[in-house]
């Protein structure tokens, strides 16, 4: 196991990280379980596929039931958008999963905007969440500029 991590935040290397500061990382959804990331074999792969870093640890993951079908019309999300005062981001909501959706599909609503309900330990982006993955496209995930 690594005692060395390394992520990627806008395409530039960040570390070195401790195995403890990385797990605060993923828990607090600083990084997704599809972000990559580099232990001391300077090799990059998904933090979900090193192994080392349990599923339930990720937001992107948490409170997901396997074969469960989602609540479409509860408003319990809340958005991330945008800029507001002293660079602070702006909160909306909260919504529905089938108004995040429909937001997804105008092209309102970034795949790659943060979203948090109660029960996780932060945020995570929309595209890693499967309530939301039905209507994501690979064309919009090639696009990540911000709506």
């Amino acid at each position: 196991m690594s005692n060395k991590w390394y992520c990627s935040q806008n395409l530039k290397p960040q570390g070195p990280f401790s195995m403890e500061e990385m797990r605060g990382k993923i828990h607090r959804g600083e990084i997704g379980p599809q972000d990559l990331i580099c232990g001391d074999d300077d090799k990059w792969m998904p933090a979900i596929e090193w192994g080392v870093f349990e599923f339930q640890l990720f937001p992107a993951t948490q409170g997901v039931v396997q074969g469960a079908e989602f609540d479409l019309y509860t408003r319990e999300w809340v958005l991330l958008k945008g800029q507001g005062e002293g660079g602070k981001a702006l909160q909306e909501g909260p919504f529905a999963i089938e108004e995040l959706r429909e937001g997804l599909i105008a092209g309102t609503v970034s795949p790659y905007q943060y979203v948090w309900k109660t029960g996780l330990s932060g945020w995570c982006q929309l595209k890693d969440r499967p309530e939301f993955a039905p209507v994501i496209s690979s064309e919009r995930l090639s696009d990540p500029s911000p709506v």
